[in-house]
C-alpha cells in the first residue's frame, strides 16, 4: 500500500516538472486499475478506498497547479465506477459507517476541484465551467448516497436537504468573494442547491404537500426570474410547477 502511495506521489511531482497530461494519465490510470488487477476478491473496502482517497488527492494537488480537464475526468470515471461496481458486487448494511465517509470525501474532492478548474483558466477563459463535472459530480454522488440510506428512515430527504444547503451555502461563498469570471459557477451552484432543496421534498411529504410546497416555490422562482430578467429562472420555476400538478393528480 505505502509503496502504491509513494509511486502515486512520484508520478505525479514528476508530471507536474515535466509538464507532461498524457504522464499523469497513464499513472492514474495505472495507480486505479492496479488494485483491481491484483486483488484476490477478499480484501478490505477499506485499504481500497484509502488507497483511492490517496490517488484523488494527487489529482487534486495536480489540479492546484494545471488545467487538466482530461485527468480530471478520469479520476473522477475511475472512483465512481470501481466504487459502484464494489457496491453493487460486496456492499451491506454493516459498512455504511466505514463506506459513507469515503463517499463524502470523493464528492468533496471532486466538487473542489471543479472549483479549482474555473478559477486556474487563463484570464480570457477565466470561469470556464466543466458542466460535466459540476453536474455530474452531484448526480451520481446523490444516486450512491441515495442507495447506502434507502433503509433508513427520511434518509434520502435529508441527503437531498443536505446537498441543497452544501451547494446554497458554497454558491453565496463564491458570490460573496466577487472573484472575477466566477459569477457563472456560482449560479450553477445555485441551480443545484435549489434542485436537490426541492427533491427533499417528494422524500418526506405525500404527494400533496409536495405538489402545495412545489407549486409555491416554482411561483417564488418564477417571481424572480421576472424581476430579474431570467429567463432561464421563470422556465425552471413553470416546470417546477407544472410537477408539482402532477404530483397533485397522482395523489
Amino acid at each position: 500500500f505505502f509503496v502504491m502511495v509513494g509511486l502515486v506521489v512520484f508520478s505525479c511531482l514528476l508530471a507536474v516538472l515535466q509538464n507532461s497530461c498524457s504522464l499523469a494519465s497513464l499513472a492514474t490510470m495505472g495507480g486505479f486499475l492496479a488494485p483491481v488487477l491484483t486483488s484476490s476478491g477478499d480484501g478490505s473496502h477499506i485499504a481500497l478506498f484509502s488507497y483511492y482517497a490517496a490517488l484523488n488527492t494527487g489529482i487534486f494537488a495536480i489540479a492546484w497547479f494545471k488545467v487538466w480537464r482530461i485527468l480530471n475526468w478520469l479520476g473522477f470515471v475511475f472512483t465512481f465506477v470501481i466504487a459502484s461496481l464494489w457496491g453493487h458486487e460486496s456492499y451491506q448494511a454493516v459498512y455504511f459507517n466505514t463506506t459513507e465517509p469515503f463517499l463524502i470525501l470523493f464528492f468533496l474532492f471532486y466538487v473542489a476541484i471543479s472549483i479549482l478548474f474555473a478559477f486556474k483558466q487563463p484570464p480570457h477563459l477565466k470561469g470556464l465551467v466543466d458542466g460535466s463535472l459540476v453536474f455530474g459530480v452531484p448526480l451520481v454522488g446523490f444516486t450512491l448516497q441515495a442507495l447506502l440510506v434507502k433503509d433508513y428512515e427520511f434518509g434520502q430527504a435529508y441527503s437531498a436537504l443536505a446537498m441543497g444547503v452544501f451547494y446554497i451555502l458554497l454558491a453565496r461563498y463564491l458570490w460573496s468573494k466577487q472573484i472575477e469570471g466566477m459569477r457563472l459557477l456560482s449560479e450553477s451552484f445555485l441551480s443545484l442547491g435549489v434542485i436537490f432543496s426541492s427533491l427533499a421534498i417528494p422524500f418526506a411529504l405525500d404527494g400533496n404537500w409536495t405538489a402545495a410546497v412545489w407549486a409555491v416555490e416554482g411561483a417564488a422562482i418564477s417571481w424572480v426570474g421576472i424581476r430579474q430578467r431570467r429567463l432561464t429562472a421563470r422556465i425552471f420555476g413553470i416546470l417546477l410547477q407544472f410537477c408539482g400538478a402532477l404530483f397533485f393528480l397522482q395523489s
